[in-house]
């Protein structure tokens, strides 16, 4: 069923792209220049089905981050099977796919007039959601929506472990609720956190769960004795988000990367090599060097990051030459030292990467390359490109 499902999809997601006249037809892959990002449908409509399906089975809600896609036909997609909105860290980003959410939540404390001004826009035809972890943030959206006129629902970050942002103390948490509840423009709508430290490498996330799940008990058990009802818990991750269910207070996730995966969900294995559907394709441009190729795709291309897991493990996974190593990058030119790989590079030659974290290089391109079955594609907008405001 799932595979008539997934194809049923496909043809949806095609007809649209078809009809769209911000998206490019586009033939055969060797034909496109490099480098491009190529996103492989199949494979990425089964990760957005596996995630939704998980969070029907165990009574949760999906806010997938478009973080990782910021195109706004993808969001429409994520909609499509079932999230009930979206999340997003800056308003200029959220703005650009706003056309097609009704519910957005900052995941951010957006309380500068210029971000206000942005909200306060989509606020007049959607609910919009803040997070904060502060007075002063409070005040600031709490003056902002009475000024424009609107309201915006806060959601109180708490800091689970990562120690990012986010309120470590329980008593901290009651006094700013309690502010929200005093304030006017605003509404104390529940609680939000981010585990970016559970990841299967680093801790035993099951354990780790658990520790959440006794901070996140506890704080609702303080509000609650207050008269503090907090309707949305709102957490989850990529690496963490298939043992949301260890967590019951939950309401719902926000992962994002799980609609591409990366180097990172693999190395910290929560995705499998098969499950990454955005790759880098570049061409050799030099194997002047001895013992060394030199693609056209730098870190103007492949981003900078390094692999969480394994940092010294190079800019990239090449899928065909797994024994080099994308060791180098500079603007233009990633080189590649060849070590025991059993491959004699040509120059021409088109090579194939999994980026280490595919948020920042999908930020780095205009479009993607959405490949269909048969190696058709088109070329969609990235429309939340540079959207950091």
């Amino acid at each position: 069923m799932m595979i008539q499902e997934l194809q049923s999809l496909a043809q949806i997601l095609e007809g649209r792209l078809e009809a769209d006249l911000d998206c490019q037809r586009q033939g055969p892959g060797e034909t496109l220049p490099t480098p491009h990002v190529q996103i492989d449908v199949a494979t990425m409509l089964g990760n957005l089905w596996r995630m939704q399906a998980y969070v029907d089975e165990r009574g949760l809600e999906l806010r997938p981050h478009i973080k990782t896609h910021k195109s706004s036909t993808l969001a429409r997609l994520q909609l499509d099977l079932g999230a009930i909105g979206l999340t997003s860290a800056k308003p200029s980003e959220a703005e650009a796919v706003a056309a097609v959410a009704t519910d957005l939540l900052l995941a951010y404390p957006c309380f500068t007039p210029d971000r206000l001004d942005t909200l306060a826009r989509l606020a007049t035809s959607r609910r919009v959601r803040i997070a904060v972890d502060s007075s002063e943030a409070i005040q600031g959206i709490s003056q902002g929506a009475q000024q424009r006129g609107c309201e915006f629902g806060l959601l109180i970050d708490l800091d689970v472990g990562h120690h990012r942002t986010g309120v470590q103390a329980t008593e901290l948490v009651l006094r700013l609720a309690q502010e929200i509840k005093r304030s006017d423009g605003v509404s104390f709508d529940g609680l939000l956190y981010f585990p970016g430290h559970l990841v299967p490498t680093k801790v035993d996330l099951e354990e780790g769960l658990l520790e959440v799940h006794r901070q996140l008990r506890e704080t609702i058990e303080v509000l609650a004795n207050a008269g503090l009802r907090c309707g949305i818990v709102s957490g989850g991750s990529t690496p963490s988000s298939h043992l949301s269910h260890r967590v019951p207070e939950l309401t719902e996730i926000r992962p994002g990367t799980y609609i591409f995966n990366d180097l990172n969900s693999v190395r910290w294995r929560c995705a499998e090599l098969g499950d990454c559907a955005a790759t880098v394709h570049a061409t050799v441009i030099s194997t002047a060097v001895a013992g060394k190729a030199v693609i056209d795709a730098g870190s103007k291309m492949l981003s900078s990051d390094v692999c969480g897991a394994t940092p010294d493990s190079g800019y990239g996974f090449l899928i065909d030459h797994p024994k080099a190593k994308l060791a180098r990058l500079s603007e233009e030119h990633g080189e590649i030292e060849l070590g025991e790989a059993d491959w004699s590079p040509r120059v021409g030659e088109r090579v194939r990467i999994i980026p280490n974290h595919v948020c920042p290089v999908v930020n780095l391109q205009d479009t993607l390359s959405l490949r269909f079955e048969g190696d058709h594609g088109y070329a969609i907008p990235v429309d939340g490109r540079g959207r950091t405001r």
